[in-house]
Parts: structure tokens; C-alpha cells; sequence
């Protein structure tokens, strides 16, 4: 079963690495949608997702238990819907899915770190050392442009780590 772990991990790695070696660091990861070519844009990020969301919540509903699964399920749908609702640039109920999405896969995901692990630590650390690089490094917008900061793009790899260190860590204190 921690093969899907790995899965989800690597798939992750692999895409935000990809991205970053072609484009640069974008403002965000969701950014990063409308930094890929238009033909391929929506099935590569909505595929990216999925492919770090499903094998991720299977394994994480697997190790935990009792009202922490709502927090992983709920966490890793709204993953899901961030995908789905790739043009956050776009005015209406696809920005405010995308924006709510991962706003709310953030919460759920941070709170299940607080709540059931002692590593809240390392996401406390994460995010000042993050905060700092986002500030500083410009990210690219695509057609050669930048923004003033990748701040969102740091924050967002800091929430990701921070539950893949997590759930990991959960994961080998509940077999010692």
C-alpha cells in the first residue's frame, strides 16, 4: 500500500519539476495550467491531479481512522475540483471553484496535520522558510512574463510537503 504513496509523491516531484525546468518557477502551481501549451493544458494539469490525489487519499483514508477520514477524503476531493477548474483566470464559478477547491484541500489537509501528527512543527517551518523564498523569487506568467513574487507557488509546495512529510511520518509511527 505505500506504493501508492511513492506514486503520488513522484507524480508530483516529476510535474512541478517539469514545469519548473521548461517555464521556470510560475506564480503558482495552478499557474502553471496556463503555462502549458493550450492543446494539451487541461487533460496534463487535470491529469497531474488526479494522479497525485487518488493514489494519495486511498492510502491516506488506509492508515487513518474515525473522524480524521473526512478530513483526508474531503482534503484530496477538493484537490480534485482545483483541476477541474483549471482557468482560475476566468471570472465566474470556475474561479471561485478553483480558489474555494484549494483553499478548503489546504484547511482540511493542514488541520489533519495538526490534529494527528506531531509535525505540525515542520509545516510551521516550512511555511516561514517558504514565505521568505516566495517573496523574493519572481515567477513566470508565461510569454515572458513575471510576476512580482512566486509567494503563492511557495506556499502551496510548503502545504504539499508538509503533508506528504506528514502523512509519511504518521504512516511509520503507526508501525513501530
Amino acid at each position: 500500500m505505500i506504493e501508492l504513496f511513492f506514486i503520488s509523491l513522484v507524480v508530483f516531484v516529476f510535474g512541478l519539476a517539469a514545469i519548473t525546468l521548461k517555464y521556470g518557477i510560475p506564480e503558482s502551481i495552478s499557474e502553471s495550467y496556463y503555462l502549458l501549451p493550450p492543446k494539451i493544458r487541461l487533460p496534463v494539469f487535470y491529469g497531474w491531479t488526479i494522479l497525485v490525489a487518488i493514489p494519495l487519499v486511498v492510502f491516506w483514508l488506509n492508515i487513518s481512522g474515525g473522524t480524521a477520514q473526512a478530513l483526508v477524503f474531503f482534503g484530496c476531493v477538493f484537490l480534485i475540483f482545483v483541476g477541474t477548474a483549471a482557468q482560475f483566470k476566468d471570472k465566474g464559478i470556475t474561479n471561485k471553484v478553483h480558489v474555494i477547491s484549494a483553499s478548503l484541500c489546504a484547511l482540511f489537509t493542514q488541520i489533519w496535520i495538526f490534529i494527528y501528527t506531531p509535525f505540525w512543527f515542520f509545516t510551521l517551518a516550512l511555511t516561514a522558510i517558504f514565505f521568505s523564498f516566495g517573496l523574493r523569487i519572481k515567477g513566470t506568467l508565461g510569454s515572458g512574463k513575471t510576476s512580482i513574487n512566486s509567494l503563492t507557488f511557495f506556499l502551496e509546495l510548503a502545504a504539499f510537503l508538509s503533508v506528504y512529510f506528514g502523512v509519511y511520518g504518521f504512516y511509520k509511527l503507526q508501525t513501530l
